[in-house]
């Protein structure tokens, strides 16, 4: 059975010219990397590509390794988040350049999130004279260095942007992380210029509560207001697009169901784990799936199970109880029963009906 689609899901790869500026500055060789993880790097673009979430941490890791073996004297998640530019993401950018304080800044967190990686979230705490910017990701997986490496190159680029909005005052105190510490933790206090504590309860970044609401000299409130507008049309569109595509591929699969149960009618009365197997999937994820569509196993089953029923009292000199026993009943009087539920009769005077 392949694995689930939940726990390995495709996301947007906005993000791929990012990847190749830093593997050229770290000496990667990420053209061969992108293949052996089978990209087709022929049709590679920003704006079309999506790549399984578990590959992308595969190239992470590798890109890591590769760097160090390179001696290129670079750490690869940092370099990827000072590399960050928003090329395809030009009015997030303009949101966040055009701010009057940073706490309108930080709102583009959510936007980010939704067009780069909706397993990534980012959250705004405040206590007391303290706030933190926390970041977490949507996956039961435990803290590990592979998602760390994500993390830090997430807060890579948010030091950059906070460089552009305050200028030469430090905006963080201390930056924790959850994974390990490991060989090249001292280049991310290098890069942060400020302590970084690994092992940490959170992926935070702390500061004073009292710079989010610091006046910015680069506020532009039409041009912020016009590139929110254009941001939040984006999302939506997007949504809808993802919305639609998912119930035309939920109803693809009811319709693939109900050509399995009609040509493998043994299916029928082995449940959905078995459908399951039979489509690849988890059973979970199919249950998922038909729901989208306000459908369920049980209602396929039972909608093949009177088409197919029908066809074969009509048509067929099969005895009842061989009809029942071929649609997965578990005796006849079962069988009778749904069928008198569907029809308003029983299959025998169905079938006298047919004379």
């Amino acid at each position: 059975m392949m694995p689930d689609h939940a726990a390995n899901p495709l996301v947007p790869f906005l993000t791929v010219t990012n990847w190749v500026r830093a593997a050229n500055l770290c000496s990667v060789p990420i053209l061969q990397i992108f293949q052996d993880e089978g990209l087709d790097t022929r049709t590679l673009h920003p704006e079309t590509t999506r790549i399984h979430l578990q590959t992308l941490r595969r190239i992470m890791s590798r890109c890591v390794e590769a760097a160090r073996s390179a001696q290129s004297g670079r750490y690869f998640p940092i370099v990827l988040g000072e590399s960050f530019a928003f090329e395809y993401l030009s009015d997030i950018e303009t949101f966040i350049t055009t701010s009057a304080t940073l706490r309108e800044a930080i709102r583009a967190l959510d936007w980010i999130s939704a067009l780069v990686s909706p397993y990534m979230r980012l959250s705004l705490a405040e206590h007391g004279p303290q706030a933190r910017l926390v970041l977490s990701f949507d996956t039961e997986e435990p803290p590990s260095t592979s998602t760390g490496y994500f993390a830090e190159a997430i807060f890579a680029t948010i030091m950059k942007f906070s460089r552009i909005l305050l200028g030469a005052q430090a905006l963080f105190g201390h930056v924790t992380f959850q994974h390990p510490g490991h060989a090249d933790a001292g280049q991310c206090e290098v890069a942060f210029q400020v302590p970084v504590h690994h092992g940490a309860p959170l992926h935070a970044l702390w500061f004073e509560r009292s710079l989010l609401d610091q006046p910015l000299r680069g506020a532009f409130p039409s041009l912020h207001e016009q590139a929110a507008r254009r941001v939040e049309e984006r999302i939506a569109s997007q949504a809808a697009a993802a919305n639609q595509a998912r119930t035309d591929a939920a109803q693809a699969l009811v319709q693939q169901i109900e050509h399995l149960f009609t040509t493998r009618a043994h299916l029928l009365g082995q449940g959905i784990e078995a459908l399951a197997c039979e489509l690849n999937l988890h059973a979970r994820t199919l249950q998922r799936r038909l729901q989208e569509v306000g459908e369920s196993h049980s209602a396929v089953q039972a909608r093949v199970r009177y088409r197919l029923a029908q066809a074969w009292l009509r048509g067929s000199a099969q005895s009842i109880d061989a009809i029942s026993q071929r649609l997965g009943f578990t005796d006849r009087r079962s069988f009778t029963q749904a069928f008198t539920r569907w029809s308003g009769q029983t299959p025998s005077a169905f079938r006298q009906l047919q004379d």
